[in-house]
């Protein structure tokens, strides 16, 4: 059954015992021991049919405030994950005696739930996640874990199988970036995807559903605060629990996310550039037939000189690049809000391009929202990234295009008005995470989001990712679900990919 969420006030723990048997039943859960008890143990056939190993226990301890949870593989505990410790408790008020405020939610492939006691909350997630191995057996994709204290990268909880086939193993926590603030042009929170790990980045379990990551002290958003993710048609709700800087948020209802939204007009081009006039002439020819307008600068600084100007994948947006070839040899784009430059990012280079360096390679991918340009010197692959981000704001149309344009270190307009504002890179998780031990063959993709050094975060540089591998090498070809991604670094930690297809 469809992801379903139920808030109430449980009289004391016997009562939520039944109120929880009554809610998984609904949702499509089995009580496999200990109905109408303290002590129940439930299964389920998962969301896509035909799970054999999907066992939950939920029990009340002798301290009779604390409720353990686990995940096994069976009615009896033949392997499972570890109850019974400080991480793996939710806590009632008194002795769970008293009433309480709790918040639950569940479908078929896991269980959420979070209590209320006195200001503070604790909660837990029970079930299967999303795999970050595409050919791994789901029915070892079991976890425990606590959404409270341990969203760190200490332990917070146990897969049931490890990658190397060992039981109860330690997992711990990670997100894109746990220091933010609330975006200050429109006022929206970014909810932050959590990831799993076997405490190591290459062990990746995967992400756990309608949970977010660690929220930290996030200024102006309060527990039990609801909050409005998606665009217009398409919107998530979250409730925040925890307090202070162990934060999380729950999904309430809405929309499942998808992942980013990629534009109509992609499109990628690569070959030999002759000379850097050749060069120049198949860029032109590649940003004219997705969709950008050339506006001609001639400027006796610059041997060549060019704006483009695109509407966006929107069709509402107005975004100038402006590319150009200095006498340096180093080739130049910015990004700006008109051919006047009455304000542009900081110039960003790639080189030096002198004609020694032809032939040489080139690589372009791109939409009517940006640009991804690199060329082979040297041996080393170097790129730049200019155009609009994929934003985590929920209208971005609604917005000046200044705010929304830039490349990987500056944005045009930042969302507090500062002009040419710098940026910095909020990627956790990354460094050496290829392949994934899980199935020894899944290459992940990592998002390139960027914001302000503990600010808001804006969003991430369409097509352009960070991979990381110790068995990678220069220039490998990675394909992802019908995808493929050309990986490159320069110079290492760096590690960067680009979508070619």
């Amino acid at each position: 059954m469809a992801y379903q969420y139920e808030t109430g006030t449980a009289n004391d723990v016997p009562h939520w015992f039944t109120l929880l048997e009554t809610f998984l039943t609904t949702v499509g859960w089995t009580v496999e021991d200990g109905t109408g008890t303290t002590t129940v143990v439930f299964s389920s056939i998962g969301e896509g049919g035909g799970r054999t190993k999907l066992f939950i226990r939920f029990h009340r301890h002798t301290t009779p405030q604390f409720v353990m949870y686990s995940v096994r593989d069976d009615v009896g505990g033949t392997h499972k994950t570890t109850e019974g410790t400080y991480a793996e408790q939710i806590v009632a008020p008194g002795a769970g005696d008293i009433p309480f405020q709790y918040w639950m939610a569940a479908d078929k492939d896991k269980v959420i739930v979070n209590y209320k006691g006195g200001p503070g909350y604790t909660g837990c997630y029970v079930g299967l996640v999303e795999p970050f191995a595409l050919s791994v057996d789901e029915e070892e994709q079991m976890i425990a874990i606590a959404l409270h204290e341990n969203i760190s990268p200490d332990r917070m909880g146990y897969v049931l199988k490890g990658e190397a086939g060992a039981w109860n193993q330690s997992i711990r926590g990670g997100e894109l970036a746990n220091v933010y603030i609330k975006d200050p042009l429109d006022n929206s929170v970014a909810i932050l995807a959590l990831r799993v790990d076997e405490m190591a980045f290459n062990k990746i379990v995967g992400q756990p559903t309608d949970v977010s990551g660690r929220m930290n002290n996030l200024p102006g958003i309060n527990p039990e605060d609801i909050i409005t993710t998606g665009y217009a048609g398409a919107t998530s709700t979250w409730i925040v629990m925890g307090t202070g800087t162990m934060r999380w948020c729950m999904r309430t209802g809405g929309v499942v996310p998808v992942g980013q939204i990629e534009g109509a007009h992609f499109a990628h081009s690569n070959g030999l550039a002759a000379s850097m006039a050749d060069f120049q002439s198949k860029l032109l020819a590649f940003m004219t037939a997705i969709g950008w307008t050339k506006i001609a600068n001639p400027s006796p600084l610059h041997p060549i000189d060019y704006f483009f100007n695109s509407a966006g994948e929107s069709g509402v947006d107005d975004i100038y690049m402006h590319i150009y070839h200095k006498t340096n040899n180093i080739y130049y784009h910015t990004v700006s809000d008109d051919t006047a430059l009455t304000h542009e990012i900081t110039e960003w280079g790639i080189g030096p391009l002198p004609p020694s360096a032809f032939p040489t390679y080139y690589y372009l991918t791109g939409d009517r929202d940006c640009l991804y340009c690199g060329v082979e010197i040297s041996g080393l692959h170097k790129g730049m990234w200019a155009g609009m981000y994929q934003l985590f704001m929920p209208d971005p149309d609604s917005y000046a295009t200044e705010y929304k344009v830039g490349d990987m270190y500056h944005i045009l307009r930042g969302h507090d008005g500062t002009w040419d504002q710098a940026l910095a890179t909020r990627v956790d998780g990354y460094l050496n995470s290829s392949p994934n031990l899980y199935d020894g063959v899944t290459n992940i993709i990592w998002p390139y989001a960027v914001g302000p050094t503990n600010k808001e975060i804006i969003g991430t540089c369409k097509y352009f990712y960070r991979l990381s591998g110790l068995s990678l090498t220069f220039m490998d070809a990675v394909t992802i679900g019908g995808r493929s991604f050309r990986y490159f670094y320069g110079p290492s930690p760096y590690n960067f990919a680009f979508r070619e297809a």
